[in-house]
């Protein structure tokens, strides 16, 4: 007997990261590795959906629309959250490769803020 997998293709993980600003990146599963144990994913962009009530240049976002090549993170178990979370080295902007830790997105908009 097969165990389930952790995570599924379609399943949306977002990472939010910061110091003066929070920046959200948000990515795709599209896919699992034989072994289960790293998911193949891709890069979604962002809409945002509302600005009511918060300060200046802050917003709440929602995933849309993938984009990219296909890149590797792996699957993770939090004790603390009791859930699974992805972590690894993805494409940023085009300055290269960040490395961080994605959460399961809960399908509800997320916080960010930014200069100009």
């Amino acid at each position: 007997m097969s165990e389930e997998p952790l995570v599924k293709a379609g399943e949306i993980f977002y990472a939010s990261w910061g110091y003066d600003q929070t920046n959200v990146d948000f990515v795709k599963v599209v896919g699992l590795t034989k072994s289960g144990k790293t998911a193949i994913c891709r890069m979604m962009g962002e809409k945002i959906v509302s600005t009511e009530g918060l300060a200046p240049l802050a917003e709440y976002i929602v995933p849309e629309n993938e984009y990219g090549e296909r890149f590797r993170l792996r699957i993770k178990w939090s004790d603390y959250s009791k859930g699974p979370y992805l972590v690894g080295t993805y494409p940023f902007c085009d300055r290269g490769t960040r490395f961080d830790h994605f959460y399961p997105w809960e399908n509800s908009p997320v916080y960010q803020s930014h200069y100009a």
